[in-house]
Parts: structure tokens; C-alpha cells; sequence
């Protein structure tokens, strides 16, 4: 883990080059910062709020001193007050020292009224001069209303505004409300883990006044209805990641619109939640700040299959592959619960192979069932019973039951299982599940004599075998 000092050297080196591009935009800027209860989790052994407080203090040590900056902050003072939000420094040249003071001196303690904290920011905007307006927050609203359509009623408004919103460890959730909330207000959602990204988000937050005109603007569907998708976007040149985000099932974020400059790119689009996460990958090129739309389809059918082992549920993997190859797409376990056989797999609309592999019977027991049909929407159902018998091995010299090897192997002479049969009782015979057919027993006596015999196992029949070492 790199140390404090070394995270401050990274980001002030970062930071430095903000200056340059502060001097030109002339955009004010309002921070907005999540000062609720969860604000004192810890990432790496730090206290979140502690490192908002650090990263936050870097940013405004490099602003130029003509910078007019706002603060809003949220949760800071009362438990479970959603009117908890206070303005603790109006739109106005940067006082540095007092700032930063104002914020160390946040402690978190409430809720998170993001879409009223956003209200009071959008408050402070000069209607006659453009603001960056970056919210910092580390979870979604939890005061029943949405963000994102108050940062649409801002834009439709008038308000001369750019949103950029920094998810703080918010991985794992469902940030569509937050992204949305990016989307609409013409900026971006930069998700970040730890104090390093944190210190890099703000750079590129506060370093883009404005996003770029051009668009891509990607709708994912499936089964007639809307599908969560990765969306990534590459340089085509470099292959260096320039922009991406989850479409979600929403539609305030499904088509998912990413701002881009002119240029050729590279996207990939990744279907989430379907067997074998499904892609599509196409190229595209953005020209005088133009809009590219495309449109993908991720259409899935399932495919239910119960095994069973003379009758009865067996237990079972199931592995859904390309037709023709060996790539897995999805797989599962069948057990013997009712719950889990048959087993349900989910994959996109197509042909496939399927197989299915006992776990009860020794040896390759797996049957294939190929060019297997399934359409968006639709169940294909599967059976297959394995028929078994049982083999009952035992051995004994005259009346005493020996301590021996017992190796089974098929008409092939290849191994299928063994097991030792100790000289005694609960031990002496040992049993063995197999699929019908001829097969060789061969015994070896430990320290002794070795024979073998051959039989046969049938459907559902126990088969006996009583193997008499020579004296």
C-alpha cells in the first residue's frame, strides 16, 4: 500500500496541471460534499471523510487565487434530518485557508439528500456566468427523491451548469441514479476506490468545465425490454480507455450517452447478468461533435434441464457450450433437491450444445445433446436418465473376509474406480454405482495374491460378486 506521503506527492503533481485550464474556462466552481453517517467507513485503514478532507484540500491549495468557489455540504449535523444541508461558503473569491478549515471541520453524522443538496448548489449558479458544479458522495439518495430529474429541470431551466458527480466506493451498487444524475447534467461519473483516484477524479472533474458535443449514444435490449450492459470505449489508435458506463434497466440511463471528442474510437458492449456475459464490438468515428447511436440486442432464452439416474433426481453438472466448440457460455450443478433439478441456465438466443456429466457415477458417464435451440424468451427443456446398477464386491479366503484392492475397469481396459476392501464386515464388500455394461474386476490382496473375474452390471439390478483368494 503506498504511503500518505507518496499519495500527496502523486496528486499534487496531478493537480499542478490544473491551473492553466482554471486561468481560461472562467467557469465558478461549487463543490457539493457527502458528509453522512457512512462518510466514516474506511478504505485502507483511513476514514473516508478524512480522505474527501485531504484530497479535497490538494484541489483547492492548486486553484488560482481569482477562483470564485461555492460549498455545500450534507449530513453534517443532525441524524436523520433530510433537510440537513447546509451552504457553508457563498459563490465568491477563494479564501484557501478559511475553505479548507470550513471543510476539516465537517464531521459526518445523518443521511444523504443528494437531489436537495443539488437544489441548494444549483441556487448558488450565477445565471450570467457557467459553473462546474462536482458532487463527492459515497452512497445514492436516501431521502425518496431523484436527482437526476433535478438536474434535468435545472438544464431545461436555462441554468449555465456542468455536473460531474465522483462516486466514492460505491462499487457493487446499482449507480444509475447517480450516473443519470452526470448524464443529464452534461458531465461525468467518475467511480473511485481509493484516496489516489480520488485526488485524480477531482483533477478530471474540475479540468473539463465543459464536456465534449459529440455523443455515443448506446440502447441495450433484451427480451422487449431494456438490459444492464458495460459499455467501454477505446482510442482507436492508442486502444487507451478513454470513457464507459452501465446502461442499466433504466431509462433515464438506457441509452447510455457517453460525451466524446472527434476522433475514431473502439466500444465494446458487454451484457451483465446473462451466461457467458455476451459482447458486441463495433468501431465508430465522431465528427464535428456529431451523435453515433447504436443499438444492441441481448435477447436470451433458458434452458431447464433435469437428470435422473433410473427414475429418480440425480446429481449432475450441466454445461452449456458453443455449438461446435468447447467455450463454455453457462454451467451449473443439478444436486438432488427439487430446488436445483432440473437446473436452469440462462444464455442468449441461439444453438448450443449442452452437457450433461453424472457426479454419482465413476468414469466419463456424460451425455451430449447437440444443436440445441434456444430462442429469446423461451425455456428449452432437457431430460436425461442415466440407468445404473450396483456392483457388490467381495473377498474372502474360505470364511475370512480379506484386506485387498478392489479395481474396476471396462471393456476398453480402462479404469473406472477402486476402492479397498478392508477385512471387515462394514468394510468387505464395497459397492460401486456404474452404468450397465461388462466389466473386469481385478483384486489385489494386499501382501498377497492377485486374481480378477469379469461381470456384468444391468439397469437397476444389484449385481453380487464374490471373489474366492486361493489358499
Amino acid at each position: 500500500m503506498r504511503s500518505k506521503h507518496t499519495l500527496i506527492a502523486l496528486a499534487a503533481s496531478l493537480l499542478i496541471s490544473i491551473t492553466a485550464s482554471a486561468e481560461s474556462s472562467g467557469n465558478d466552481l461549487i463543490l457539493v460534499l457527502d458528509a453522512s453517517n457512512s462518510m466514516w467507513g474506511q478504505i485502507d485503514g483511513e476514514n473516508k471523510i478524512v480522505i474527501a478532507r485531504r484530497a479535497v484540500g490538494q484541489l483547492i491549495d492548486e486553484l488560482p487565487d481569482d477562483t470564485e468557489v461555492g460549498l455545500v455540504a450534507y449530513g453534517h449535523r443532525t441524524e436523520g434530518d433530510c433537510e440537513d444541508i447546509e451552504t457553508l461558503a457563498d459563490v465568491q473569491p477563494i479564501d484557501k485557508d478559511d475553505l479548507k478549515s470550513t471543510i476539516n471541520s465537517v464531521s459526518p453524522k445523518g443521511k444523504t439528500p443528494i437531489t436537495a443538496s443539488l437544489e441548494v448548489a444549483f441556487d448558488l449558479i450565477d445565471p450570467e456566468s457557467r459553473a462546474s458544479v462536482i458532487l463527492i458522495s459515497d452512497g445514492l439518495e436516501t431521502c425518496s427523491r431523484d436527482p437526476c430529474q433535478a438536474v434535468s429541470a435545472a438544464k431545461a431551466s436555462g441554468l449555465p451548469f456542468v455536473l460531474h458527480v465522483v462516486g466514492f466506493d460505491v462499487a457493487g451498487e446499482d449507480t444509475a441514479q447517480l450516473e443519470c444524475a452526470a448524464q443529464a447534467g452534461g458531465g461525468l461519473y467518475l467511480a473511485v476506490e481509493d484516496a489516489a483516484q480520488l485526488s485524480d477524479a477531482l483533477v478530471t472533474a474540475y479540468e473539463k468545465p465543459e464536456t465534449p458535443d459529440g455523443r455515443l449514444a448506446v440502447t441495450v435490449t433484451a427480451n422487449g425490454g431494456l438490459q444492464d450492459a458495460s459499455v467501454n470505449v477505446f482510442d482507436a489508435e492508442t486502444d487507451e480507455r478513454v470513457d464507459g458506463g452501465r446502461t442499466y434497466v433504466s431509462d433515464e440511463t438506457n441509452p447510455r450517452r457517453i460525451p466524446l471528442e472527434d476522433g475514431r474510437y473502439t466500444a465494446t458492449v458487454a451484457a451483465v447478468g446473462i451466461g457467458g456475459r455476451p459482447s458486441f464490438q463495433f468501431d465508430f468515428a465522431i465528427t464535428d461533435g456529431g451523435l453515433v447511436e447504436r443499438a444492441f440486442d441481448f435477447s436470451s432464452g433458458q434452458v431447464s434441464v433435469l437428470v435422473t439416474r433410473n427414475g429418480e433426481l440425480s446429481d449432475a453438472t450441466v454445461r452449456v457450450l458453443s455449438r461446435g466448440e468447447r467455450q463454455q457460455v453457462a454451467a451449473g450443478r443439478t444436486y438432488v433437491a427439487a430446488t436445483s433439478n432440473p437446473r436452469v441456465l440462462t444464455v442468449p438466443a441461439g444453438s448450443y450444445d449442452v452437457e450433461v456429466k453424472s457426479v454419482e457415477l465413476k468414469g466419463s458417464v456424460e451425455q451430449r445433446f447437440e444443436n440445441v435451440a434456444i430462442a429469446g424468451g423461451e425455456t428449452t427443456e432437457i431430460q436425461h436418465d442415466f440407468k445404473s446398477g450396483t456392483l457388490s464386491v467381495e473377498v474372502r479366503r474360505a470364511d475370512i473376509l480379506i484386506d485387498a484392492v478392489v479395481q474396476i475397469y471396462d471393456a476398453d481396459d480402462r479404469s473406472v474406480v477402486g476402492r479397498r476392501a478392508y477385512a471387515n464386515e462394514s468394510k468387505n464388500p464395497v459397492s460401486f454405482d456404474l452404468m450397465p455394461g461388462l466389466y473386469t474386476v481385478k483384486i489385489r490382496e494386499v501382501r498377497g495374491d492377485r486374481t480378477e473375474v469379469i461381470t456384468e452390471v444391468t439397469p437397476g439390478d444389484l449385481t453380487e460378486v464374490s471373489v474366492e483368494l486361493s489358499q
